[in-house]
C-alpha cells in the first residue's frame, strides 16, 4: 500500500484510468517482522483496452528503482531510474533521473520531495495543489480492490 500505490499512480498517468482490477496481496517474506502484507500483485485493465501487470514487494533484496516497461506499436518505454524511449525507427531518447538530495531507497525517488515542496509552496496561493483528492483516490481504489479480492470477508468493513 505505501509504495506500490505510487507506481499505480504512474501507470494510470501513462496508460489511462483503471477500469478493472484482478489482484492479490500477501505476507510472503516479512510476516515475522511486520503485521501487514509485504507483497502485492495485480493485473489492471485501463480505459482504451490496455493492460498492465504489477508486482510490488517490500522484501526486495536490493535497493532497486521502480521498473516500468511499456510496449506500444510505435515505441517502447523503459523506466529503470532513467527513462528510455526507443522508437520503432531506432531513435532513442533518454531522460536522466534526478536524484533525491535526502538519499534513501532508490524506489523512493525524487517525487516525494518535489511534491511535498510544491504542496507547501501553494498553501498561500489561491490556486489549489495540482493533484486533487479525487485524482489521488483513483489509485487508492485500485489497491483497495486488490485487498477486497484477497480478503472478501472484510469487504463490508473496508468499503
Amino acid at each position: 500500500m505505501n509504495q506500490a500505490i505510487h507506481t499505480v499512480d504512474l501507470l494510470q498517468w501513462l496508460m489511462g484510468d483503471v477500469t478493472a482490477v484482478s489482484g492479490h496481496v500477501s505476507s510472503r517474506a516479512l510476516a515475522d517482522v511486520m503485521e501487514v502484507e509485504d507483497t502485492a500483485e495485480f493485473m489492471l485493465e485501463h480505459q482504451g483496452g490496455a493492460r498492465s501487470v504489477c508486482y510490488a514487494t517490500l522484501a526486495n533484496a536490493t535497493n532497486a528503482p521502480v521498473t516500468v516497461d511499456i510496449v506500444t506499436e510505435r515505441a517502447t518505454l523503459d523506466l529503470r531510474g532513467d527513462l528510455a524511449v526507443t522508437y520503432a525507427d531506432g531513435r532513442r531518447e533518454i531522460v536522466t533521473e534526478r536524484k533525491a538530495q535526502s538519499g534513501g531507497r532508490a524506489y523512493w525517488g525524487l517525487s516525494h520531495e518535489v511534491l511535498v515542496q510544491d504542496f507547501y509552496e501553494r498553501l498561500d496561493e489561491d490556486q489549489p495543489f495540482w493533484i486533487s483528492p479525487r485524482e489521488a483516490t483513483k489509485s487508492l481504489h485500485v489497491v483497495k480492490r486488490s485487498y477486497q479480492q484477497t480478503y472478501p470477508e472484510a469487504t463490508a468493513v473496508v468499503s
